[in-house]
């Protein structure tokens, strides 16, 4: 290689002019030698000697030429490098580099990279050549009167090292196009690039070529991502490059505690969500209708003592510098015990006596009412009547006029409702009179009649009877009815009617005590018939001595304004289931003045006093 020449194995030397046999040079390449003399290292020149050899060197098709001359006292004709191996460099092999010269004097050898000595000896030797050693080498030849050089490069073939993956610089904006590029050394130069992406733990071969572009980039191209580069002695990856995507918020949610959420607790609401930089504010809104009111900054927000009036939906707003995001809503489901426990009727409003009423408990609960119990409230204690959210009363009467309340019941707790009393209309009942002033009424005085009665709705009308005889006569209408100077003409029977529009009812008949001086005096006589039997006597019977009919029946028989007429012997029979018996006959009679007299006892016919005899009459 390059021309160099080892000493000739040979004859001798030879002056100019004598042709030299053949010789053997390095690595056995044939020397083709002509006006050559044979030379040694260590040839000396005789004093005013000049020799001059010219030589050429065939390897291949190609003749190199060298001509050498030495003059007496100089330094080394001519330097030389040879390589081993010869052919390619690979690296990782055992390289030897020797240094040959042509002199008379002894020769010093040194190896030089630039300016740094790296061996002092003919060879130098690398020892698992790598890239790095590959350059400019320098052999510095030196004898006692001068030196000379020779320089070798050497090329180290070797697979792709130092593999990189480069991108623009700056920041990478999502929906942006990026450019990533594969780099490295090699030699020879690399064949092929191969593209590879990281999911979780495994590579994905995506692209092959010195660049991978991907176009409108976006998070979901946020994986790690390495190049492989080969050539024809090896291949190797580059480190992972992951993607920085910058981004606005994205996925931004509200978060809770897991659980349910009780009335009366603390709760606490997240904003989180995925962006790049990271979020710098948050913001929190509830909703109210259809519009939207800010409540609070801040990634959380907190709710103390939770109501239900604070049962809105709840989202977040996240913010960066590239832009924002709201959340979906969060409804919040509070739960709670019942409350506004509440009774209702249907029908609405008053109900007809005999007709049916249906009552209906209501409440807001959360979970849901589990059970409904009925109660009405008595003199002294409330009494369960009914379970179930609805409680029928059929044919309702005034005798279902309670408070009736309900209670409502969930797993959290127990209320009860206010009291609802029933509007239960109805017709007048116990329609009564009454007089002022009470007691005896004075002749010529007046007295005023009231009528009152129990009726839904109010009675609307009072109207006033007086018995005459066998009919009734009306003679006023009002709740009240007023005698004015009162006489014994008045002593009727009174009574009054009350109306709503549902119906009417009376009065019982109330008479009238009037308080007057004695008129028309008149005598009554009472007869009473008595008796022992047994079993007791069932029928007393009284009639008149001389007639066959019986004139009255009952225990006693009074005979008012006694008359002439009157004035007889009257008796009685009595029966049982046994048997009967008559009684002896009494006699009545007027003595004089028209006196009367029974059995001894008198008083005056048609007299201002009243006489009552009573005879015994026993059964025999």
């Amino acid at each position: 290689m390059f021309g160099l020449f080892l000493p000739l194995l040979g004859e001798g030397w030879g002056r100019e002019g004598l042709d030299c046999s053949h010789g053997q040079g390095v690595g056995g390449i044939p020397l083709a030698l002509k006006n050559c003399c044979q030379t040694f290292e260590d040839l000396v020149v005789p004093p005013g000697v000049a020799a001059l050899c010219e030589a050429g060197l065939t390897t291949g098709q190609d003749v190199f030429e060298r001509r050498w001359s030495w003059a007496e006292g100089t330094g080394p004709a001519t330097v030389s490098v040879s390589v081993s191996p010869s052919g390619e460099i690979v690296e990782g092999s055992l390289v030897t580099l020797t240094c040959y010269s042509l002199s008379y004097l002894t020769v010093n050898y040194a190896w030089f990279r630039g300016t740094t000595l790296i061996g002092t000896s003919q060879s130098y030797w690398i020892y698992s050549i790598t890239d790095k050693d590959s350059g400019e080498y320098m052999c510095k030849a030196t004898n006692a009167r001068g030196d000379t050089n020779a320089t070798l490069t050497l090329s180290v073939s070797y697979s792709p090292k130092r593999v990189m993956v480069t991108r623009p610089p700056g920041e990478i904006f999502e929906g942006r196009s990026l450019t990533l590029t594969c780099s490295c050394e090699a030699n020879p130069p690399v064949v092929s690039y191969t593209w590879f992406k990281r999911s979780g733990t495994a590579d994905s071969q995506i692209w092959t070529g010195q660049n991978y572009t991907i176009e409108h980039i976006s998070t979901e191209d946020s994986y790690k991502y390495k190049c492989r580069a080969s050539n024809r002695l090896g291949s190797a990856f580059s480190e992972s490059m992951p993607l920085d995507i910058l981004y606005s918020p994205k996925r931004v949610m509200v978060t809770r505690p897991p659980g349910e959420i009780f009335e009366g607790r603390s709760l606490t609401l997240t904003c989180s969500c995925d962006a790049n930089p990271p979020v710098e504010s948050y913001t929190w809104f509830k909703r109210s209708g259809t519009a939207d009111s800010q409540i609070w900054t801040g990634q959380s927000y907190t709710i103390e003592h939770i109501s239900t009036e604070d049962s809105y939906k709840y989202k977040c707003k996240a913010s960066n510098r590239l832009g924002s995001a709201f959340s979906e809503s969060m409804p919040l489901d509070i739960l709670y015990g019942p409350k506004r426990v509440e009774v209702f009727s249907r029908p609405s409003g008053g109900i007809l006596e005999g007709h049916s009423v249906t009552l209906t408990c209501s409440s807001d609960a959360n979970p849901p009412v589990e059970n409904y119990t009925w109660f009405k409230k008595s003199e002294k204690e409330d009494l369960q009547i009914s379970t179930g959210k609805s409680y029928t009363i059929k044919h309702i009467s005034i005798t279902d006029n309670y408070k009736y309340k309900c209670r409502a019941s969930n797993r959290h707790r127990s209320v009860f409702s206010e009291y609802t009393r029933l509007d239960i209309l109805y017709s007048p009942k116990r329609v009564e009179v009454s007089s002022r002033p009470f007691g005896g009424i004075l002749e010529g005085g007046s007295v005023t009649l009231t009528c009152s009665s129990e009726a839904n709705p109010p009675v609307k009308s009072y109207t006033w009877f007086k018995s005459s005889g066998k009919e009734d006569s009306q003679i006023w209408t009002g709740q009240s009815y007023t005698i004015e100077h009162i006489s014994i003409e008045d002593i009727y029977k009174y009574k009054c009617k009350a109306s709503n529009q549902h119906g009417s009812a009376f009065s019982e008949y109330t008479p009238h005590g009037i308080l007057y001086s004695p008129k028309n005096t008149s005598v009554t006589v009472t007869l009473t018939c008595k008796a022992h039997a047994n079993p007791p006597v069932m029928d007393y019977t009284w009639y008149k001595e001389g007639e066959s009919e019986p004139v009255a029946y009952g225990q006693t028989y009074s005979i008012a304004s006694i008359t002439k007429e009157d004035i007889a012997p009257f008796y009685c029979k009595t029966d049982n289931r046994i048997g009967y018996d008559y009684a002896r006959p009494v006699p009545v009679t007027c003595i004089g003045k028209a006196q009367v007299a029974a059995a001894g006892i008198g008083g005056f016919c048609g007299g201002l006093a009243t006489a009552v005899l009573f005879t015994i009459l026993w059964i025999r």
